[in-house]
């Protein structure tokens, strides 16, 4: 996997090709059954390809060891997989199609093992040249009108690439120009798309990726900064209206949604779980009951959505309805591993830097959006931040694998250093 192999021939950058081809298919229900056969054998063939990679790894003697977590992780993985596949067994609504081909279904544990594959990849230049594949496509779908519409979904799919695009070419010092260009356009995309979200994550990345690098020798500060951060979204979440009308008027884009559609979720998804609910959720084909859309039935005749949701709007609250707390735990864990190390001990790397904050900013969002399944979104996630954790043990991307094991990257705490010994 040298810098020169196209993306379509090395294996990582092949499987996130397929991952966002299921993801441009899974669209609104224009030709739905055709979209859904689509994003299925995508999906299946992704997890096919990532099956191989596995096998592959094993066999590989010189291949990077997982982190001493993933030998507890691994274990506790398959405890809580045997304890939710019961729950869904039991269901009454038990519908097998809907439990192994929604992606938000059992399909959404998918992105979790895109870690392994990203600790055993020694460079990401063919990953870099498929995102500048995606923001073709995303040029594509933005700028050629289908019977008089935009097909905003698509290119919202292919927004996922601006940040990576933008921390990557810092680093290979390519386009670099551009890629400042492609947050504005992302910026400009968000308004007119009416994908808030987009506009958050650039503005959240680029300010705590500035902040980082300003006191990225200074670990009481940036622990100071994640607190800021972790106080700030709390006061996000509570005052939701009133910061989106403030957003607003500070912008000065009068289109601009500010209407809360998060913030009743709370109180909905949490008010529906009961008991030991909270620590186990209710199954992947678990669903809560809303109040807000049976009134919407009631009061207009209509469906906003139906009463009985599968989904949430809100990434921590779908983990907590799937899998309860201890499906959140685990599913963060990898990411949350990988940025604290990056942000705390390894900031001399400018892209593993980089990488941690665009974790960190990913982990915030999931408390306002960012819904869990089996996506490009996190699939991209839990490969950079497998990649990332490579990067720290080996690093420069440029070597060569067998020459990766000869440098390491500088340490700044002799515990710390131990502890990598024995891992």
């Amino acid at each position: 996997m040298t810098s020169e192999t196209s993306f379509l021939k090395d294996t990582p950058a092949k499987i996130m090709f397929v991952i966002f081809l299921a993801n441009i298919f899974y669209d609104d229900p224009t030709l739905y059954l055709y979209k859904r056969v689509g994003y299925s054998i995508c999906i299946y063939y992704a997890i096919w390809e990532i099956s191989k990679f596995y096998y592959q790894a094993k066999l590989n003697e010189d291949s990077y060891r997982m982190p001493l977590f993933y030998n507890l992780y691994v274990p506790l993985l398959a405890v809580f997989l045997f304890i939710t596949l019961g729950m869904d067994l039991m269901n009454p609504n038990l519908n097998l199609i809907t439990l192994l081909n929604n992606p938000f279904g059992l399909l959404s544990i998918g992105p979790i093992f895109l870690f392994v594959v990203g600790t055993n990849t020694s460079s990401i230049v063919p990953l870099y040249k498929f995102l500048l594949f995606t923001l073709f496509i995303f040029l594509i779908t933005v700028l050629l009108p289908f019977l008089g519409k935009v097909k905003y979904y698509q290119g919202y799919i292919c927004s996922y690439s601006f940040i990576p695009v933008f921390f990557i070419s810092l680093t290979i010092k390519k386009y670099q120009k551009i890629t400042w260009l492609l947050l504005l356009v992302g910026l400009y995309f968000s308004q007119m798309s009416d994908y808030r979200i987009i506009a958050l994550r650039i503005l959240a990345f680029v300010g705590l990726w500035i902040g980082f690098n300003m006191f990225k020798k200074y670990g009481v500060m940036k622990f100071l900064i994640i607190v800021v951060c972790c106080a700030g979204l709390y006061l996000f979440i509570m005052n939701l209206e009133d910061v989106l009308y403030l957003f607003k008027g500070i912008i000065g884009v009068k289109s601009f949604d500010d209407d809360d559609t998060r913030a009743f979720l709370w109180t909905e998804v949490l008010g529906d779980l009961h008991g030991i609910q909270y620590i186990f959720g209710k199954g992947f084909l678990g669903t809560y009951f809303s109040e807000y859309f049976l009134m919407i039935l009631i009061h207009y005749r209509t469906y906003g959505d139906h009463y009985e949701r599968f989904s949430v709007e809100v990434g921590f609250l779908q983990l907590v309805l799937k899998g309860g707390f201890f499906w959140y735990i685990l599913f963060v864990t990898p990411i949350v591993y990988s940025a604290i190390k990056g942000i705390f001990w390894h900031y001399r790397d400018g892209l593993v830097l980089a990488i941690s904050v665009f974790l960190f900013t990913e982990l915030m969002l999931m408390f306002i959006e960012n819904i869990p399944y089996f996506s490009f979104q996190y699939s991209m996630i839990f490969f950079l931040a497998g990649y990332a954790l490579r990067r720290m043990r080996y690093g420069d991307e440029s070597l060569e694998f067998g020459e990766e094991h000869k440098q390491m990257n500088e340490i700044d705490s002799p515990v710390l250093t131990d502890i990598q010994q024995r891992s």
